[in-house]
């Protein structure tokens, strides 16, 4: 199936849709800070917050449960990629988000 798959375009779609969410959120991809809260959020978010974030009349909820969505989706596209060794990069929101979800360190205020 890898042979068929576009993974370019894959991530560009998928990096759209990114984009759409943070601005429904409000939220601006060059604020480093914004993006380390929102990775470290992503990183505790599991189903069962999920399934309360749906079952929620909470706009803003649903919005990051299908972002947090996203970036899953996002990251096994990347790792598909990868494995069918191709070399994938996505834009400047994945990437100033994408660099806090690998960080091992806890949120930092500057």
């Amino acid at each position: 199936m890898s042979q068929i798959e576009n993974h370019w375009d894959e991530v560009s779609q998928i990096e759209t849709e990114l984009i759409r969410h943070l601005v429904a959120l409000g939220l601006d991809w060059h604020d480093d800070i914004a993006m380390q809260r929102l990775a470290t959020e992503c990183k505790a978010f599991g189903p069962s917050h999920a399934q309360a974030a749906y079952a929620s009349n909470d706009r803003k909820q649903k919005t990051k449960a299908e972002l947090f969505a996203l970036i899953s989706v996002m990251i096994r596209t990347m790792e598909s990629a990868a494995r069918d060794d191709r070399d994938v990069h996505a834009g400047d929101a994945w990437k100033a988000l994408g660099k806090h979800l690998y960080d091992a360190y806890p949120l930092r205020e500057s």
